[in-house]
């Protein structure tokens, strides 16, 4: 508990620094980098196939995160020169919060929105979070189902959060404990 009210009142440098890597998941390799305004193109694209043509977040919105440096990290991954999936996160006040993630349908279920969560909830760790939280579609049970496994629990509903389709969010939310840390490893 003093870790905490230290924290709060000496508040720790978020540190996002992150190396580009190659890694091999089920016999093929991949490229993960920091996302940059030259992906733009490449996520809209992604958006679009992952969301049956639409586009939730349009090029303003990605610029716009993009430029967030001190407290957001966006990772690509691209097998050769295509986008095979994505992830954002933004820290604020001791909380990881995963703004977005998608995997190109293709290249579902094997492994990579996995890999890109666990980035995530180590980078969160390492900078001191003690939650992690995101927002999924009530009927995105796929989604769900890979949340769950990651140690996320329902924590309510968002009604009509996604307004153009009118459809709820259920907002999920992952303790970050040391317990659970070495439980993951």
């Amino acid at each position: 508990m003093l870790r905490k009210f230290s924290l709060f009142f000496h508040p720790v440098e978020i540190d996002l620094s992150f190396s580009p890597f190659a890694l091999r998941l089920e016999n093929e390799t991949y490229q993960i980098m920091k996302a940059s305004d030259e992906n733009i193109a490449d996520l809209l694209k992604l958006e679009q196939e992952v969301y049956f043509g639409r586009t939730p977040w349009g090029r303003f919105s990605f610029k716009s995160e993009l430029k967030k440096h001190a407290n957001s990290l966006y990772l690509v991954v691209y097998q050769g020169s295509t986008l095979v999936g994505f992830v954002g996160m933004r820290m604020q006040a001791q909380e990881g919060h995963i703004t977005n993630i998608a995997v190109k349908p293709s290249f579902q279920r094997r492994g990579i929105g996995e890999f890109l969560l666990r980035t995530m909830i180590e980078m969160a760790r390492k900078n001191h979070a003690v939650q992690m939280t995101l927002e999924v579609r009530s009927d995105n049970y796929n989604a769900q189902s890979l949340y769950r496994k990651l140690g996320f629990k329902d924590n309510f509903i968002r009604k009509n959060y996604y307004i153009t389709e009118q459809a709820d969010a259920v907002n999920m939310l992952k303790k970050l404990t040391d317990k659970e840390q070495e439980e993951v490893n």
